[in-house]
This record gives C-alpha cells, structure tokens and sequence, in this order.
C-alpha cells in the first residue's frame, strides 16, 4: 500500500498541475476570443479525441498486466517482445485514425456548425493523433516503477501550450494561431516523451527493441488481440461519453454552449485526476496479487482505494461549491457565471466516477474485459438516453444529468460483476 501511496502521489501530483495549466490554457483563450469563435475551437478539439479515442489502439492496459506477469518470471525476452508489439499497435492505429480523421471531417463538421472555412486548420490538428503512440512505453516505464516520469509528457505539452498562449493573447492574434498553439505544442511534447522514454527504458535494460521477436511475444499469450481489441473498443466506448456531450451540445445548443459546457469540464477534471493516476499506479499491484492468487486481496486492494480518492473528492466538492463563482468570473469572464451548477453537477458526477475508479486493473487482471465492455456499453446508453432527451427542455444541465446516470451504472454494474467473480474464482479453487 505504501508504494502504491507514492506512486499515486507522483501521478496526482503530475495530473494535478497538468490539470492546472490545462484550466490556464483555457482561461486564455477564453479572455482572448468571443464565445462562439472559442466554441469552434472546442468542437474541432472534442472531434479529434473522439476519433483518435475510437479508432487509435493505446496497447498500455493489456501491456501492463502482461509485462508485470514477464517481469514476475524474469522472462527479459518476452518483456522485449511485447513492448515491440505495443509500439506495432500504437503506431499502426494512430496513423490510421489520423487519415480517418482527416477525411471525415468535412462530412461531420456542418453538422457540427463548425465552418468551411475552418476545415484546413481542423485538418491540420487532426495530425496530433499520430503522435499519440505512447502506450507501450507507458506500460514499460509503469512496470519499472518510473510513475513520475508518466506525467512528464502531459506537464511538458501544457506548459509549452501555456507561454505560446500567452504571448499570442498578449499579441492579440486570432483564433487560427490558438489552434495551431494546441497543435504544435501537443505534437511536440508527444513526439519528446516517445523518444526520452525509449532512451529510459534502454536505461533500465531494455535495449535489443528491434531484434525483440513480437510474434513469439504475442504467440505465448493467447488473450493478447482478444483484450487488445477488447479494451480498445471499451475505451473508445467512454470517449463517446467523455467527448460526446460536447459534439452534441453544440450540434444542438451552438459553440457557445458548447465552450460553457468545456469550461466547466475543466474545472471537474482537476477532481478526475484522483482516478487515472489510481489506475494507472494499482495496475501493477492487482496484477501481482491476482497472479500470485490472492483474488480477495486484490479486490479488496482495488476497492478501498477507489472509496479513498472518492472521499477526497467529495471534499474537493465542497470546497469548489464556495470558489466556484469567483474562478468562473476571474479566470473566463462573467459570462462563463452560467457554467456554475454545470460545474457542481459534474463534480457530483466525478465522485461517482471515483468509486470505480480502479475497475479498469481489476477486472482485466481478473480477465473479465467483456463484462468491462457491457459496464461502459450500459453506462453509455443510460448517457445517450437522457442527454437526448432532456437536452431540449432543460439544455446543458442536460450534460450533468447524463454523466450522473453514466458514472451510476458504470460503478454499480462494475463492482457487482467484480465481486462474483472473486466468488466464483473461490468456489473453484475449492472443487
């Protein structure tokens, strides 16, 4: 626990202020454009990672649990061949969803009310995507215990994104330099954290990445395409929740909403980073104590750890409930004053995320993607269903209303198929 403890701190604390700088980033553009300008912004933004979510394979989940299972049999050759086949995976894919991209945003984006005129920018940042194939050297600096590396990519990009902003709003440039500040300055950090985590991990012995036989890697797990595929398609699953709402509200609503309704994500997402970091840093453990057997230990690792984060984050919530008025006018403007319920709504929301916050390591340790899939498949019909319907009458509250139902069904559903499985893997242990 004291190890997971610390690498949670590294991982909360890089989250943390990346969430930080990314609330900046956001208050620049904010006092920088009109509304609407900076909601076309917002809904190139949301398309993007929708398409890179649902088509962009990130090998690091299945990697994770198959490379601590390696490294437990000191098995160096297959650890080697299945970082190459992750990196196969995420390269492949990302520059597979980049082309898709490019050529479905001239269909998508009338729908969208995103302008003609704007579908060369939007093509150009839809390229970010095929910089995002870092999933197997995240899975490799995971198991070699370098979690505050992790955090560096995401810190570095903001923080490059953040001077650029300030200096174009300072300059008074328009919303086409903003973009391409979003652009260049992800793409760039992307492309840095690849190459500097690849000089790591040859610093921690894994050198030889180019004669690493990725078949024989792959061919000695049998689950390696089906979790592959299995995870993927689930991640891409709750991208359509995470970035949906925001395509649909301005769809709907107009970029406006749709820019009201992402400054108050941002704000909710400074509670959201408790979660990834939990996941990301209970990974190894839960793999370690389901290899090793001890499935109640895991589960009950899993399952304490996710009521913490949630304890901290209603906490948060509480705090946020008073400051909230004062950030919304300070950091955006007094017109972002009616993102305030939206912003608690969705505080709200991310403490019911909280609670099953470490599902994700569990249940594919526990090799029970599948029913992952159905938790985030019911999740994301409960969304859909009550955002379409209550869009009209009640508009961007809306949104909140359909994280809410989400993040219900998604720790309910999770944990009770969790728990019989820890029963039926006891049961047969007896027989």
């Amino acid at each position: 626990m004291q190890k997971l403890l610390k690498a949670w701190s590294k991982l909360v604390g890089g989250n943390a202020a990346n969430g930080v700088l990314q609330l900046a980033i956001f208050a620049i553009a904010a006092q920088a454009l009109d509304l609407a300008v900076l909601g076309t912004l917002i809904l190139i933004q949301a398309y993007v990672r929708v398409v890179d979510g649902l088509l962009n394979f990130q090998s690091v989940n299945v990697l994770t649990n198959l490379l601590a299972e390696a490294q437990n049999r000191g098995d160096d050759n297959r650890v080697r061949g299945l970082i190459k086949a992750g990196l196969l995976v995420d390269f492949g894919t990302a520059f597979a969803a980049t082309i898709i991209a490019v050529l479905l945003l001239p269909i998508i984006a009338p729908w969208l009310g995103i302008d003609a005129g704007w579908l060369g920018l939007g093509a150009a940042y839809c390229v970010v995507i095929s910089t995002r194939a870092f999933g197997a050297v995240e899975a490799g600096l995971r198991c070699f215990d370098r979690f505050g590396a992790i955090g560096l990519r995401p810190v570095t990009a903001s923080i490059t994104i953040l001077i650029a902003s300030l200096a174009a709003w300072i300059w008074g440039a328009g919303a086409e330099t903003f973009l391409l500040i979003w652009f260049i300055g992800e793409a760039t950090a992307n492309i840095a954290f690849l190459a500097w985590a690849l000089v790591s991990l040859r610093g921690d012995g894994l050198d030889g990445l180019r004669s690493a036989d990725a078949r024989e890697a792959i061919a000695a797990a049998p689950n390696f395409w089906p979790q592959m595929w299995q995870t993927n398609f689930t991640y891409g699953l709750r991208i359509l929740s995470q970035e949906g709402d925001v395509l649909i509200v301005g769809a709907f609503l107009g970029e406006a909403a749709a820019a009201l309704l992402r400054a108050a994500k941002n704000l909710a997402a400074l509670v959201g980073q408790f979660g990834k970091p939990l996941h990301q840093a209970a990974s190894v453990p839960v793999s370690r104590y389901v290899s090793a057997g001890e499935d109640r230990r895991a589960f009950r690792f899993a399952l304490w750890t996710s009521l913490g984060v949630a304890g901290a984050s209603l906490a948060v919530t509480a705090i946020m409930a008073v400051a909230t008025p004062a950030v919304l006018t300070i950091a955006f403007g007094p017109e972002f004053q009616a993102a305030y319920w939206l912003v608690i709504g969705l505080l709200v929301a991310k403490t019911f995320y909280l609670t099953g916050a470490a599902l994700p390591p569990i249940m594919i340790a526990f090799d029970i993607a599948k029913q992952f899939t159905t938790m985030i498949a019911l999740g994301n019909l409960a969304f859909f269903a009550v955002l379409l319907a209550f869009i009209g009458p009640l508009g961007l509250m809306a949104a909140v209303l359909a994280h809410i139902a989400f993040e219900t069904v998604w720790a309910v559903f999770g944990w009770s198929v969790t728990a019989r499985e820890v029963g039926l893997r006891a049961a047969q242990s007896l027989t």
